[in-house]
């Protein structure tokens, strides 16, 4: 995860909202550092504060409980998924000749920057409580919503990247978590960057549409299943 920056000492030119932005960010981070590292169950509050590097009374300003405060880096995890790789922006004009290739590398560049948060998205949060199970689905689906988004916004410049459901885009993320947690388990996050091509194989085959002829049979032999 990346360095957690400090505010700085004495007086300085930060605003009130720039000062508690960075402090919940880092109470956030280090509720997510701390978690991969030991496990969430072991954590105390002291723990989250130190290294954090705010106050107790400062925590109690954004969270009720150390559930809590764990339970919103979900969010946290999301809302940079979907501003560094998910954005509504042009591509660039080497994006714009392998799209899909280039979001897959974008995605798996935040992780390696980022590891802990990718480690939070991909894990089994069924240990850690229907709470947390739950608040993950919650932020897959604003993933696969992001990613429907993004798909109509790419089709108006390049009408062959067809329009996608929310059903499609989530078998997307789930396919890209399932490899993600996988590769955690069995050979760790320096094996990521050679995921590019086998992800992006993997996500183009579910996003885009079979043809005229297979969808024909799809639902030939749907209907005599009926």
């Amino acid at each position: 995860m990346q360095t957690m920056r400090l505010l700085p000492k004495g007086r300085h030119s930060l605003s009130r909202e720039q000062v508690e932005a960075s402090q919940r960010t880092r109470l956030l981070r280090a509720a997510v550092e701390l978690g991969n590292e030991r496990g969430f169950a072991s954590l105390t509050l002291t723990d989250i504060v130190h290294r954090a590097g705010v106050a107790r009374s400062t925590f109690y300003e954004y969270f009720a409980d150390k559930q809590q405060c764990y339970l919103a880096a979900f969010d946290y995890a999301a809302d940079r998924v979907l501003e560094s790789v998910l954005a509504l922006k042009p591509l660039t004009v080497d994006e714009f000749t392998a799209p899909i290739h280039a979001y897959i590398g974008r995605f798996l560049d935040l992780c390696l920057q980022e590891p802990d948060l990718a480690r939070l998205i991909a894990a089994d949060a069924g240990a850690l409580g229907p709470a947390a199970v739950e608040r993950q689905r919650e932020i897959r689906g604003r993933i696969a919503d992001a990613l429907v988004k993004l798909r109509d916004f790419l089709h108006r410049d390049t009408p062959a990247l067809v329009p996608i459901t929310h059903i499609r885009a989530l078998a997307v993320v789930g396919a890209i978590t399932e490899v993600l947690q996988h590769t955690f388990h069995t050979s760790g996050i320096d094996a990521l960057s050679a995921l590019q091509p086998e992800l992006s194989t993997i996500v183009l085959a579910l996003l885009e549409a079979p043809s005229s002829e297979i969808r024909q049979r799809l639902q030939s032999t749907a209907g005599t299943r009926r």
